[in-house]
């Protein structure tokens, strides 16, 4: 777990709310690069509006399409849209033990001398064995003077603040229903509002926001996210 004392900490985790997290690139179309224009747009959105990081996955999340594009190395792309975003924490999402540890360090570390402190890695464990334990406990142990914070996604709670997977289709209609969706959430923002206070009042610290390509200009979402749902979330949730 990664301690409180590091930079990255007080951004993700905040004593009595909720923050928000965007899996980027959050526009691409399926088998297509990203447009590095709308994404940093995308970036300077998040900035603005009180996003607490900003993440990249060196392979497809779940529930992608088989045709998408992977990054070649998060990292890159971290410290691209990171300037556009310096209020913002950068993650890496890496699988265990798929993506091995040390590949990753090196340029992790780099990472953050680069943005300041701001570079964390996600893990998730691509099966419950002992090989994908042991590759996480040795970078939850990670020591130096440039240790770079690590977090269990999905991961439990006695371990760690919460971190929490959210695939997202916003529906132009604030007040539309909840709907059942394999991606996760599909519904207006009125009823994502109060799913994401359920998140909290659970126990999650961070959710992690994947946008699902529905027709939606992706900088509109982000405007509506920004100005209607993230101020939500800073409200916290009553004791």
């Amino acid at each position: 777990m990664c301690a409180m004392t590091d930079p990255v900490h007080p951004k993700l985790f905040q004593s009595g709310c909720m923050t928000m997290g965007l899996m980027t690139p959050a526009a691409r179309k399926p088998g297509q690069p990203a447009d590095v224009a709308i994404e940093l747009a995308v970036a300077r959105r998040a900035d603005r509006y009180g996003f607490a990081a900003l993440w990249a996955s060196q392979s497809p999340p779940a529930g992608a399409d088989a045709g998408d594009a992977i990054l070649d190395d998060p990292f890159v792309w971290l410290a691209a849209i990171g300037a556009a975003a310096p209020g913002v924490a950068l993650a890496a999402r890496l699988e265990l033990p798929r993506h091995g540890m040390p590949q990753w360090l090196g340029a992790a570390r780099s990472l953050q001398r680069m943005s300041g402190g701001r570079c964390m890695l996600g893990v998730t464990l691509a099966e419950d064995s002992e090989p994908a334990r042991l590759h996480l406990e040795a970078l939850l142990a990670q020591q130096g003077a440039e240790r770079v914070p690590v977090l269990h996604i999905d991961g439990r709670a006695d371990l760690q603040p919460v971190v929490r997977q959210l695939h997202l289709e916003l529906d132009e209609r604030a007040g539309a229903p909840a709907q059942q969706s394999r991606q996760g959430f599909r519904g207006g923002r009125i009823a994502l509002s109060a799913a994401l206070e359920r998140l909290a009042e659970s126990g999650v610290a961070h959710v992690l926001v994947h946008l699902v390509r529905n027709g939606r200009p992706v900088l509109d979402v982000m405007d509506e996210l920004g100005t209607e749902v993230v101020p939500r979330l800073a409200l916290g949730v009553a004791p």
